[in-house]
């Protein structure tokens, strides 16, 4: 009997094996997906490259369509476990609670400075776990994370809710800073996309802040490009109705010359966020007179500094500029 439950099992994983890569999703090197076609690959989202000529497509990489599975070059599993963590509920709602996760030095000498991290999805998923990599990297290497929770359009909210959250996280860190071991006045934001806006929001609109990390995030709510983020789905969360509002929730608004330092990211084969709003945002630092430093890359996605072969360099400079800025 076992002999026969093998052998069907194993002719059902010969069936489904037929469906491309066993329907797992394939990648290139940039991190953007593929799909299978006679006689190789094609890029899944060419058709909207082409639209908006986000990349020429007549002039690609060689690798560019070729599956790609990346391994670390140079960290080991051991640079993200130096690290302690702690989870807490800052806030509750009626039907849900909103955590954050401390990630702190294995061993402190004193208060360290701490980065506050806040993740992406479009603001209408994703958790406080998804930057987990990046803060106990970074704890690992003596600077604290601090990963937050918000409201999401899913759960009704409006940014307006959303920011009071993100403010709420902050006096909670703050009331426990001692606590925790935290530098109170160290610190700093960081986000990606969705993330990214509010990390950059944050970063531009509360004192004491010293640095911010803002990858392939929006900036500019008053100018828009239809097929990137923001959608119609977010009509309501921004008032995206009024102008006025457009203004009030976009952090490139709010730069003046006492902003942090900051580093931005950028991927040039993004299909999610749209080109100027990085564009707008640096050349508003620029104009304050706001210190920052601009990475970009040809081609990559837009998760591209967070999970190719950018991650380990990305990490490495991360940890360099809060030595020098926090």
């Amino acid at each position: 009997m076992k002999i026969v439950k093998y052998i069907l099992s194993s002719a059902l994983l010969a069936v489904l094996c037929t469906l491309p890569l066993c329907g797992q999703r394939v990648v290139n090197r940039y991190g953007l997906d593929l799909v299978r076609v006679k006689g190789g690959f094609k890029l899944q989202d060419e058709a909207k490259i082409a639209r908006h000529q986000i990349f020429d497509l007549e002039a690609l990489p060689g690798d560019m369509l070729e599956p790609y599975s990346g391994k670390r070059v140079f960290l080991k599993d051991d640079d993200f476990h130096h690290v302690r963590t702690e989870e807490f509920v800052f806030k509750t709602y009626p039907g849900y609670e909103l955590k954050l996760a401390v990630d702190l030095p294995e061993k402190q000498d004193g208060p360290v400075p701490y980065i506050i991290w806040i993740h992406g999805g479009g603001w209408h998923e994703g958790n406080y776990g998804a930057h987990s990599l990046h803060s106990r990297f970074l704890a690992s290497n003596g600077i604290a994370g601090v990963r937050i929770s918000y409201s999401l359009l899913t759960q009704g909210a409006t940014f307006k809710d959303t920011w009071q959250d993100i403010q709420d996280a902050v006096a909670f860190i703050r009331e426990h800073a001692e606590e925790w071991g935290l530098a109170v006045d160290r610190f700093g934001f960081a986000g990606h996309s969705a993330g990214g806006h509010l990390a950059a929001y944050a970063a531009m609109r509360i004192p004491e802040t010293k640095m911010l990390v803002a990858m392939n995030g929006i900036y500019d709510l008053v100018n828009t490009v239809d097929e990137f983020v923001p959608s119609h789905r977010h009509d309501d969360y921004f008032n995206l109705a009024s102008e006025e509002s457009r203004k009030e929730v976009s952090p490139v608004t709010y730069v003046h010359p006492g902003a942090p330092y900051t580093i931005l990211t950028y991927s040039g084969g993004d299909i999610l966020v749209d080109k100027q709003q990085v564009k707008t945002f640096y050349r508003a630092l620029r104009k304050a007179g706001v210190p920052f430093d601009y990475w970009y890359k040809d081609y990559y996605s837009h998760s591209g500094f967070l999970g190719t072969d950018l991650l380990e360099p990305t990490l490495m400079r991360i940890l360099i500029a809060c030595y020098q800025h926090l």
